[in-house]
């Protein structure tokens, strides 16, 4: 019983902070210039190669990603260990999600979904149409951008002094499920991306090599 009430205290406390982390953003004010909302990767680039580590549920992935544009809107993602071993091979395009090739360790339902999403919300695939919504932290430090997923949110972080985009939260119901966080930018691509998941023990570290 005493581990029951527990469990529920802190349930209801995780979840009233995270509601209390999206009701201190504000719509942005009508007398405020409106801001560029640029995705993660400009359209029209060739490719790029990441040094990959992906951990699920204490499974341990290391290699390489490639992100190659196909054409607009038609993105090709092939994930290879440094020894050159397809692990999976995925394309993605505004109406689309196709599995080309897939290891057996990969090929579960549920885990394509989820690593279909985490590369659809930075490669903005079906999002690049939707309108944003642009919002502002009480702090002043982030222009916000929510964009809408089927019954999820994406908020996009960009830093007011930077202008880049620095953090990426997805959620569901206001609570979040996911954190996207990049850094280290240089020619405005982040040099370093981690994705994070909070429901799942899922995390995908990305080390840009080569653009």
């Amino acid at each position: 019983m005493k581990n029951l009430l527990l469990s529920s205290i802190l349930s209801i406390a995780i979840c009233g902070c995270t509601l209390g982390h999206y009701k201190k953003l504000q719509p942005l004010p009508l007398s405020a210039a409106l801001p560029v909302f640029k995705p993660v990767f400009d359209d029209h680039f060739n490719s790029f190669l990441f040094k990959t580590n992906l951990s699920i549920y204490g499974k341990a992935f290391s290699g390489l990603l490639i992100v190659k544009q196909m054409q607009p809107a038609d993105y090709r993602v092939i994930f290879t260990t440094e020894l050159g071993m397809k692990l999976f091979d995925f394309e993605f395009t505004d109406t689309a999600f196709t599995t080309h090739y897939c290891v057996p360790q990969f090929n579960r339902p549920a885990l394509l979904r989820t690593i279909q999403q985490d590369m659809e919300i930075l490669l903005m695939s079906r999002l690049s149409s939707q309108p944003s919504e642009p919002l502002i932290d009480k702090e002043n430090k982030y222009i916000v951008f929510k964009l809408k997923q089927d019954n999820f949110s994406n908020y996009y972080f960009k830093e007011k002094t930077t202008q880049h985009l620095v953090k990426i939260e997805h959620a569901k119901r206001n609570i979040k499920k996911t954190t996207f966080t990049l850094e280290n930018y240089a020619e405005e691509i982040p040099g370093k991306i981690q994705v994070q998941h909070h429901d799942i023990k899922l995390k995908i570290e990305l080390t840009l090599l080569k653009k």
